[in-house]
């Protein structure tokens, strides 16, 4: 098996020879460490984003990518096992039984709109700097417990949120399909919210019961059946006691609009 696996990696690497080069193994001193804060969907289209923090300055800002890749990013931020093995979980495993390790990501450029990364890998003594796609390069980093870095440069062309204080922890749950996680001052301000009340749903699973009954991502839950909802441990407390009736109702923000959506509680369990 083990040859097997080898084979593959020598052959990917192979066709992926033009995008190697050497790479020195320490980050260079313009290079800002980065987090995961949340995967949602911009509240202005139906696009998800995942949200990338400073761990140190407090900035934060945005990047679009496609539903797939959110959807790993969150089941990685969540530690929620798949059945079958995901796309960069496999190359993580092909990487790890040939003792080629995941150093780091870089997202090193934007051009036209478009986000560029590298992800750094090193075998021994040597290293390689592979081309990637920003949410294929976080994907992997988080399944590798690798570091993620922005350059400075990407940082004065975008639009970052800039926040003093220190960070509230990230708090994500699944409940009925829907993958969820609390509002902090950060993920307010980038959804253009007036308080952090709620918990915000970051995507909904297809055909989930969820989904069935109208949750979508992007929505707020600020209430339940008529009870406010503060953050995710209000929340869950609720679900627990009201989902011995028939039916509860969500209060949803949706595109900073209130709207109500019933759920029968047979259809949840």
């Amino acid at each position: 098996m083990k040859h097997c696996t080898a084979l593959i990696l020598v052959v990917l690497l192979s066709l992926a020879a033009p995008g190697l080069s050497l790479a020195e193994p320490n980050p260079p001193s313009d290079l800002l460490e980065m987090q995961v804060k949340g995967v949602a969907l911009d509240p202005q289209g139906s696009t998800p984003i995942v949200i990338l923090e400073a761990l140190k300055g407090h900035q934060a800002f945005p990047i679009w990518i496609g539903i797939q890749e959110a959807q790993a990013i969150a089941l990685e931020l969540e530690g929620t096992p798949t059945p079958r093995p995901l796309t960069h979980i496999l190359l993580k495993n092909i990487l790890a039984d040939l003792q080629v390790h995941v150093r780091r990501i870089v997202i090193h450029d934007l051009r036209d709109s478009t986000f560029y990364a590298s992800i750094l890998l090193q075998q021994g003594a040597t290293t390689y700097s592979i081309d990637a796609r920003p949410s294929d390069a976080i994907t992997l980093a988080l399944g590798a417990k690798a570091p993620i870095y922005v350059a400075a440069r990407v940082l004065q062309s975008v639009r970052t949120v800039t926040l003093s204080g220190v960070a509230t922890p990230q708090t994500s749950t699944k409940q009925f399909g829907m993958h969820m996680q609390s509002l902090d001052e950060k993920l307010a301000r980038v959804f253009h919210l007036e308080s952090t009340d709620g918990v915000l749903v970051a995507f909904v699973e297809e055909g989930s019961p969820a989904a069935q009954q109208g949750v979508r991502g992007g929505d707020v839950i600020t209430g339940v059946n008529g009870h406010h909802i503060k953050d995710m441990q209000e929340l869950l407390e609720k679900f627990t006691r009201d989902t011995a009736g028939e039916e509860i109702v969500l209060q949803v923000l949706r595109d900073r609009h209130p709207l109500l959506i019933p759920l029968r509680v047979s259809s949840l369990k």
